[in-house]
């Protein structure tokens, strides 16, 4: 009988790569739990990290390298050999930058992430402005609001230390469950937690002060604890008079925002807002820990989070201990790759809509629009798409997206399966799973770890990376630099050249299965700013953004964190769609639209769920459980009402990504923060009726 092996590597199933042990027996994975002996874990896993040989094994995975040979969206392909998929990627790319110019091609990285910085590479060296990714839709949006008002990188909470956690709409013990064990010490030691959530969530339920608001008020809310703390003399002086820009006119601005009259807006009351004011600002080291969209899929989304992070200042809580530290780390040459080139006269798609993206967030382009640029070849034709895990359910109205793919000159999507995007592309090329390939990351205090191979690849399937190298070598791009040098060498010298500054080998890494420290690291430090100053115009934490008041006469934007209700909305008859939509607030056993396809996690709920407040489902003569039709000013999808006290009335909330009813198809395509060129994808509207069915549907 032959031997189970217990092999480390790591699942990105979710995005984070979380340590696993895989336990193979004769080349097949068979199960997976969170890895022992390693510092981040201690045996633990999610339910969808649990799933993973459903995942890795799913009868949907794509195996081979595979042609269209029927007509673009139906679904029609032959299996060709990785040669040939090669050259026809290269062959393609060339032939369209040839007629119509580099900028007609997008280079667009989704799920996993692992890959941008090479897929950069790759846009850069072509020539190409259009290198685009997820994060259009998920994680750009709140950095470049933090860099409005602090200029550098994000400054996250140190845990170890801080006496008061204020977590801003983020649920662990959903989102990161190897997190739930330090949440719970801290609660053992006495951390005062302030949980700013709509919902009752396992994090709320844990929490000393639960502000459960309206969605999309968040900015309203930090406004309002800003007049606290400012009212009652908790600010730090110090820090705001030597540090901060624009102090006088958000101080002016933040008098009208008193608890009772955000109480109005928000839905919390203000004997909350005051105490959670006070216990944010007064029991000190306070951190702040946020989390990457919720907050900015709103049309008000930007100013919400800088009104939000301006708090971290307000208290004299960046950069010292217990606070939002700065993370210095490792240096990485993955950092290299990662630079965009900005070519003279090229404008990259979304820049002339959304300028301060380019500006505080510039490492992509804002793909929001993809769509508009396709279809209506304004104000230049894209005719190719070179994509990794592109998944068309990531923007509104989803179902435009994936038309406008179908017009494409040429289309070629990377993926582990044959998904709903893939069958619209020219060519499918068959993707890893973490399961199936090395890697070397780098974790939280400068510590490397290797993951590797648990099992041989499914089918023909490579790694991400090793496809992006071989059609740079087949397109024969060159700009001679250190990086071109590595894409030409093979993975094994991209990973080297990752562990080159730390003072790691790539062969010590992989003798310790539980990850060493770094021997070249930057030293711990805090208050970063008394030597340097901030990497802001003024030099300074910007409460009024200079950035944003470049475009004050061109775009409108503010420089102050101005408060606008998403729920003024003139476009939109409120009798007719009295109730807030939000989509998307997440759920332990899926992750966007990637896992209905397996069987564990899908069957936990057959259908679309639109959960409704007992109070708007007797209103609406709804019961729980009956056949509905969600409508929206922009469309309308089919569901089963279920009864859930979590969320406040007047609010519905759909998980997005369910091919039988996505609720992304409900927001308007345009419905953007003008700002960042975020959807509104938790904070539109809607009404629900009953569709004249009960009971699930099989």
């Amino acid at each position: 009988m032959s031997e189970t092996k217990i092999i480390k590597t790591t699942c990105s199933t979710c995005g984070p790569c979380c340590e696993v042990d895989a336990y193979v027996k004769d080349g097949r994975l068979i199960s997976v739990e969170g890895a022992r002996n390693t510092p981040m874990q201690s045996g633990g896993l999610c339910a969808k990290g649990a799933a993973a040989a459903q995942y890795v094994y799913n009868k949907e995975r794509i195996l081979y390298p595979m042609k269209r040979v029927g007509e673009k969206g139906e679904g029609k392909f032959e299996r060709i050999s990785w040669d040939e998929a090669y050259e026809m990627t290269a062959d393609n790319l060339l032939r369209i930058r040839r007629e119509y110019g580099a900028r007609s091609s997008v280079f667009y990285a989704g799920y996993s992430k692992w890959y941008r910085p090479a897929m950069l590479r790759l846009a850069n060296v072509y020539g190409s402005p259009n290198f685009c990714t997820e994060s259009s839709t998920c994680f750009q949006a709140a950095a470049l609001a933090w860099r409005s008002l602090y200029g550098n990188g994000i400054c996250r909470p140190d845990l170890k230390n801080t006496n008061t956690l204020m977590i801003w709409s983020s649920n662990p013990y959903h989102t990161n469950t190897p997190m739930s064990k330090m949440f719970q010490e801290m609660k053992r030691r006495g951390v005062r937690i302030i949980d700013v959530d709509p919902r009752r969530t396992v994090t709320a339920h844990d929490a000393d002060i639960h502000l459960q608001l309206i969605p999309g008020t968040d900015g309203a809310l930090a406004l309002s604890m800003a007049q606290v703390i400012i009212e009652e003399n908790l600010y730090d002086k110090e820090f705001v008079d030597k540090y901060v820009y624009g102090f006088e006119e958000y101080r002016e601005y933040v008098q009208q925002f008193t608890p009772e009259k955000a109480e109005k807006i928000t839905g919390v009351p203000a004997g909350k807002i005051r105490l959670a004011a006070r216990t944010y600002a007064g029991n000190g080291p306070a951190g702040l820990m946020f989390s990457a969209s919720p907050v900015v899929h709103h049309i008000n989304g930007v100013q919400n989070y800088r009104a939000v992070f301006a708090l971290i200042a307000l208290t004299g809580n960046y950069d010292i201990e217990g606070g939002n530290r700065t993370q210095p780390g490792p240096f990485s040459p993955a950092n290299e790759f990662g630079k965009v080139r900005r070519f003279d006269g090229e404008e990259a798609i979304g820049q002339k809509e959304f300028p301060v993206w380019f500006d505080l967030s510039c490492d992509e382009a804002q793909c929001t629009m993809l769509a508009d640029y396709i279809a209506k070849e304004k104000p230049y034709p894209i005719k190719a798409v070179f994509a990794m895990g592109l998944n068309h359910r990531m923007w509104p109205q989803p179902e435009y997206l994936q038309s406008s793919l179908g017009k494409l000159d040429f289309y070629v999507n990377a993926e582990l399966f044959m998904s709903e995007s893939s069958k619209s592309a020219d060519l499918i090329l068959p993707a890893c799973t973490s399961y199936e390939r090395e890697q070397v990351h780098i974790g939280m205090g400068g510590r490397f770890f290797f993951s590797n191979r648990a099992i041989e690849p499914v089918g023909e399937s490579r790694n991400d990376i090793e496809i992006v190298m071989e059609v740079y070598r087949r397109m024969k791009l060159k700009d001679h630099t250190m990086c071109d040098e590595v894409l030409e060498s093979g993975y094994e010298a991209y990973m080297e050249h990752i562990l080159e500054p730390s003072g790691l080998t790539l062969e010590e890494l992989k003798s310790r299965p539980e990850g060493m420290q770094g021997k070249n690291l930057f030293p711990p430090a805090v208050k970063t700013y008394e030597n340097e100053p901030f990497c802001t115009p003024s030099g300074k934490v910007e409460f009024r953004s200079l950035v944003l008041e470049r475009y004050k006469d061109s775009h409108g934007y503010e420089g102050l964190p101005v408060y606008h209700d998403f729920r003024d909305n003139d476009a939109v008859d409120r009798k007719e769609f009295p109730l807030i939509l939000n989509t998307g607030s997440r759920k332990p056993q899926l992750f966007h639209s990637r896992l209905y396809r397996m069987p564990w996690l899908k069957n936990i709920e057959t259908v679309p769920m639109v959960e409704m407040h007992p109070e708007d489902g007797k209103a609406c003569g709804i019961a729980d459980g009956d056949s509905v039709r969600v409508i929206s000013p922009s469309g309308e999808i089919e569901g089963t009402a279920f009864y859930n006290v979590q969320g406040k009335p007047g609010v519905v909330y759909i998980y997005h990504g369910c091919a039988k009813g996505d609720a992304n198809e409900l927001i308007g395509k345009d419905y953007l923060d003008p700002i960042s060129g975020f959807p509104g994808f938790k904070g539109y509207f809607c009404r629900v009726e009953k569709s004249g069915e009960t009971g699930d549907e099989e």
